[in-house]
């Protein structure tokens, strides 16, 4: 009974692994990070495969049926090293901006993990891993302990690389996304303790894919709000956070919503000469400037569509948008002083503050924001 209860659940996490990767192959282009995240969802759904073999041939009497025991308990282990270091995989390849460094690291990762293998090829003699009684029943042994553990070492790395990041992201969007990451080692890390710990439970790749469910969640999320160039909010969400800012939270008051709109100086022009592959690293480079700009403030960035950007605060202390102008401007200046090759950048912007009493919907608000930008953007060339 109870293995065929852990055979049904295998097979729930085989439909629900299968639904993910049809979906995720429909909507989203091929890329580096899809194919290692996919490698994850195959390698997952061949382990809950091996898993159910697992529970139905032990203790099974038939012609090489120990043989074929050891096998199938062999691969369970070869995958019990594996799904964990396809997740490290993923994380690194995920978060990494040096990809030499990162190459290194995953060079050194995978030591162990061929280790691990070929250490297994002995286990038939020594039984130090696992064995199977003449009844052709498996038993655990002490080297287990071990396999547990360094299978654990590279979910821990994979979760405290992300976290390392979490801490150093200037964009509350970018830490929610590298939390998940993190969070991703919690629910088979449970799973895996408590069958460590209780023999006869089943539940750490269950819960797996219930991890590779939540990240594939969380990307589609961001995939639906974001801008896929910039990595910003995109228009939708933009007008989705200024209608429950002014609407549906009743602001009381003017002047407590700050709009800036801006945009890039002369954009066409390099787009023109330098072709749309500079001017989409130029738009980048303007994305990551707002959010050093807005690093640990609570305000909303969005790209509002070609060269012009958003940013939605709070007005705290009535001097909040000219402290967050100059302090874009300051970055602005950084970035040119240290991209002498690049052609340097400007913004114009314009602010405008929400109005209780004319501002009927928050697309008057977008109006007199857009109209401040002009007007700068005139001002620089009238000089």
């Amino acid at each position: 009974m109870q293995n065929a209860l852990y055979v049904e659940i295998s097979a729930v996490g085989i439909i629900l692994l299968s639904v993910i990767l049809v979906t995720q192959r429909q909507t989203i282009g091929s890329s580096a990070a899809q194919r290692r995240f996919n490698s994850l969802i195959y390698a997952t759904m061949f382990m809950l495969v091996v898993d159910a073999c697992c529970w139905l041939i032990d203790g099974q009497q038939f012609r090489f049926a120990r043989a074929l025991n050891y096998a199938v308990e062999t691969l369970y282990y070869i995958l019990h090293v594996l799904l964990p270091y396809l997740w490290a995989l993923y994380v690194e390849g995920a978060l990494s901006t040096d990809m030499k460094a990162a190459r290194r690291r995953i060079a050194i990762a995978t030591v162990p993990l061929v280790l691990f293998i070929l250490v297994l090829a002995f286990n038939i003699h020594y039984e130090f891993v696992f064995r199977i009684d003449a009844e052709n029943v498996y038993h655990r042994a002490w080297g287990v302990y071990f396999y547990a553990f360094f299978t654990y070492a590279y979910l821990i790395y994979a979760s405290i690389r992300a976290l390392i990041k979490a801490q150093g992201a200037s964009w509350v969007d970018d830490r929610r996304r590298y939390y998940t990451m993190a969070f991703f080692a919690v629910p088979p890390s449970i799973g895996g303790l408590l069958q460590l710990f209780y023999y006869g439970l089943s539940l750490n790749w269950i819960l797996a894919a219930v991890s590779i469910l939540l990240v594939y969640i969380d990307s589609q999320n961001r995939q639906i709000s974001t801008d896929p160039l910039t990595g910003l909010n995109n228009r939708r969400e933009l007008s989705k956070f200024l209608l429950r800012e002014t609407r549906e939270r009743e602001l009381p008051k003017s002047g407590v919503l700050i709009l800036l709109m801006m945009d890039v100086d002369g954009f066409k022009q390099i787009n023109d000469s330098c072709g749309h592959f500079y001017g989409d690293n130029i738009l980048t480079a303007v994305a990551g400037i707002l959010k050093a700009s807005c690093k640990n403030t609570e305000a909303f960035l969005a790209r509002y569509g070609g060269d012009e950007f958003c940013i939605v605060l709070p007005n705290e202390n009535g001097n909040d948008a000219a402290e967050l102008i100059a302090r874009i401007q300051m970055n602005v200046a950084d970035w040119n002083a240290s991209n002498r090759e690049m052609k340097p950048i400007g913004l114009s912007i314009g602010y405008a503050t929400w109005d209780a009493q004319n501002d009927a919907t928050f697309e008057s608000l977008i109006t007199r924001a857009d109209q401040k930008m002009y007007e700068a953007k005139n001002a620089k060339k009238l000089c």
